[in-house]
């Protein structure tokens, strides 16, 4: 990466950790661009060389951090990519979601701004533009080595990987922040059964 690439990379990197902490402390409506350019402390011109608006910005926030999420948790799970024989395909899914849930427990910042949205980061190929680095795992392409190499098919399985995401985010951003109508470790095993229901009804025989 040459020097000009690497300063840009830090400059968005400063806008969308600037916003992120604005958006979870004084809300999206709230907060203007050039509340944004100044906490990234760059100048408010700066901004539109990266994002058209502050709602542009908060999509390709919320891609980039759902896209995080996923590929970390794949990586402390331990699914090796060349090797996913060793994974039955719902306990890898079920795995996985555990490991997100656990960190969603430890970040409620993150919780509040991603969880709903976390079906994003399954599909970011269609609207993030970050560089990604030799070990980031993209998770969406991961998902359907997963698939394949299960020796399984199903039917729309983009369908159902939306499914379970947005029933993990649903379900995990009330549990989380007010323990109702359930703890985390009380959801958990219902979640994971109704997980594993998803891909057998989508599973072709």
């Amino acid at each position: 990466m040459s020097k000009l690439d690497e300063k840009k990379k830090k400059k968005r990197e400063a806008l969308f950790t600037a916003a992120f902490h604005l958006f979870n402390t004084k809300g999206i409506r709230q907060t203007s661009i050039s509340d944004i350019a100044h906490e990234a402390d760059v100048a408010k011109g700066t901004f539109y060389l990266y994002f058209k608006d502050k709602f542009d910005l908060r999509d390709k926030l919320i891609a980039s951090k759902a896209t995080q999420i996923l590929a970390q948790a794949t990586k402390e799970v331990g699914i090796d990519l060349d090797h996913l024989d060793i994974f039955p395909f719902e306990d890898a899914i079920v795995k996985i979601v555990d490991v997100i849930l656990d960190r969603m427990k430890r970040e409620p910042d993150l919780l509040r701004f991603i969880t709903k949205n976390l079906s994003w980061g399954a599909f970011h190929h269609m609207s993030i533009e970050d560089e990604t680095t030799p070990d980031t795992i993209e998770f969406y392409e991961g998902y359907h080595r997963m698939i394949d190499a299960s020796g399984r098919r199903f039917d729309n399985p983009d369908l159902m990987l939306f499914m379970i995401f947005e029933l993990v985010g649903g379900c995990s951003y009330q549990v989380i922040l007010k323990e109702k109508p359930v703890s985390l470790e009380e959801l958990k095993p219902s979640l994971y059964v109704t997980i594993r229901d998803i891909v057998r009804s989508h599973e072709i025989v």
